[in-house]
């Protein structure tokens, strides 16, 4: 989706989510009607990733496996080098076990954690809003090559207010006051 700032993507995203009811008309995902699906079903097969980084005071490996102990190190580190991320575990004393200082780390790096969140859980959908806001250009283009390569197993929505974000998608919604404008 190819958004101005107040069209209505936020809200789409929280319906999406069931964050927000779904005041009027029908909401389908693969011919399913979103009331009808459970919260957990919809956590369980559907990631969100908001421009504003969700990190909380742990390490960066809960931060990333949350609760679920199927994840394992080994992933973490594969998605970090293919997003050229090793650097930033790197310079910290404790690897995965550092805790989250969000004032020793750029937004781009609390980004990059939250994305390599995204990557580990797979999910059957993926929602990225501005999912390279905060990165730098060379990062952008590994963490793009990630999405072309998960888009080929999984559904991606990918909202952005730039062009340069969504290049390789195969279809683009242009929102305004909520409403799709051209497709």
């Amino acid at each position: 989706m190819l958004v101005k700032l107040g069209s209505g993507k936020s809200t789409i995203t929280k319906i999406l989510m069931r964050l927000y009811p779904i005041n009027s008309g029908k909401v389908t995902i693969d011919g399913y009607d979103l009331n009808e699906l459970s919260i957990e079903s919809i956590r369980k097969n559907i990631t969100y990733i908001s421009q504003d980084s969700y990190i909380f005071k742990d390490t960066i490996r809960k931060n990333i496996v949350l609760e679920r102990d199927d994840i394992s190190d080994e992933q973490i580190l594969d998605v970090m080098e293919q997003i050229g991320a090793t650097p930033l575990l790197n310079r910290l004393d404790n690897g995965l076990d550092e805790i989250v200082d969000v004032n020793r780390l750029s937004r781009g790096e609390l980004q990059v954690i939250a994305f390599i969140r995204a990557i580990v859980h797979k999910a059957n959908i993926y929602i990225f809003d501005e999912p390279t806001s905060n990165i730098d250009l060379s990062t952008e283009k590994m963490i793009q090559s990630i999405i072309d390569n998960i888009s080929k197993s999984s559904t991606v929505i990918i909202i952005a207010h730039r062009l340069s974000t969504i290049q390789n998608v195969d279809r683009i919604l242009k929102l305004k006051d909520g409403s799709v404008m051209s497709n």
